[in-house]
Formats: structure tokens, C-alpha cells, sequence
């Protein structure tokens, strides 16, 4: 007879014993901390692969960006509203005071290149400027007009005394 070792066990027996002796030599303490560490893990994975996922953002997620343009003074704005469409507006102030402003704008549903941005913006300006013309001779706006501080057309919104109300 050979002298042999005896032969160990399948790799897969050993370590489910190991395992199972670990499991016996946890105290409840170390089960509850093991299981609060489980109720917090999970939903913090969940939410690592929702942020991970574009769709989803793009579903939930509302989008909106902002850019001055320097060569035509007026703003583009991106804008999605959680899902929707995409939508580009280019707006012009006219007006303000205090702090109330006044913007005409034009909203697109396609992203404007660098030519119609000046296009619209031209144009946007041109209708401002007939809005706040107070000659009377405007068929755009005939109702009044805010008080403006300052516009395009150089008036720094000061009332002559013939449009101003009187006093009480």
C-alpha cells in the first residue's frame, strides 16, 4: 500500500464551508449592520445607473440653456421640457424697469443657424423699434407702452410734461 495523502476536497465544498462558518460566527449586531448596509446600497446603485442613462435623464430631466450673442445683441435660447421636443428661441429686450423686462422673440423648433440668428435678430430689433415708436404713426401697437428706461431708438423714458399724469 502507497502512503498517499489524502485528497482534498472539491474546491466548490470549501468554500461553501468557509462560508457557512463565517455566517455562523456573526453576532446580530453584525447581521443588522450587514442588512442596513444592503437597504442603502442597492437603491444608491440603482440610482448610479439611472443618472448613467441618457434616455432616462432626457426623459425626466428638463433642459435649458442660455447663450448671449455678441455680433447681434440678441439670446438664443435652448429649451426641453422633460421629454418634449426641443425648442430655440431667439428674443430681443426692448424695455425694462426696475426689474420687469420686455422681450420680443421668435421660437423655433429647429436649432438656428449662425445667419438666421442675425436674420431673426434684425428683425426682432425692427419690431421693437416700431413698437416703442410714440408718434402715433405705428399700426403695430397702439395701446400704451411701458415706461421704458432705456430702448433702441436712444429714449431714456422720461415723459415730457404733456404725457405726464397729474399729480393728486
Amino acid at each position: 500500500m502507497t502512503n498517499q495523502p489524502p485528497s482534498p476536497p472539491p474546491p466548490s465544498d470549501g468554500r461553501v464551508i468557509s462560508w457557512l462558518n463565517a455566517v455562523k460566527g456573526l453576532s446580530i449586531a453584525n447581521v443588522l449592520v450587514i442588512g442596513m448596509l444592503a437597504v442603502v446600497a442597492v437603491p444608491v446603485y440603482i440610482i448610479y445607473r439611472a443618472l448613467d442613462d441618457e434616455k432616462l435623464l432626457d426623459r425626466f430631466m428638463s433642459t435649458y440653456e442660455e447663450t448671449a450673442n455678441q455680433q447681434s445683441g440678441c439670446v438664443l435660447r435652448h429649451v426641453q421640457e422633460r421629454g418634449g421636443p426641443d425648442n430655440w428661441g431667439i428674443s430681443s429686450g426692448f424695455a425694462f424697469q426696475g426689474a420687469d423686462r420686455w422681450f420680443v422673440s421668435v421660437v423655433l423648433t429647429h436649432e438656428p443657424s449662425s445667419e438666421e440668428i442675425l436674420s431673426y435678430c434684425e428683425s426682432l430689433k425692427l419690431i421693437a423699434d416700431r413698437m416703442l415708436d410714440r408718434s402715433g404713426n405705428s399700426k403695430v401697437h397702439t395701446g400704451p407702452m411701458p415706461r421704458a428706461e432705456t430702448n433702441r431708438s436712444g429714449h431714456n423714458g422720461d415723459l415730457s410734461p404733456a404725457e405726464k399724469e397729474p399729480e393728486q
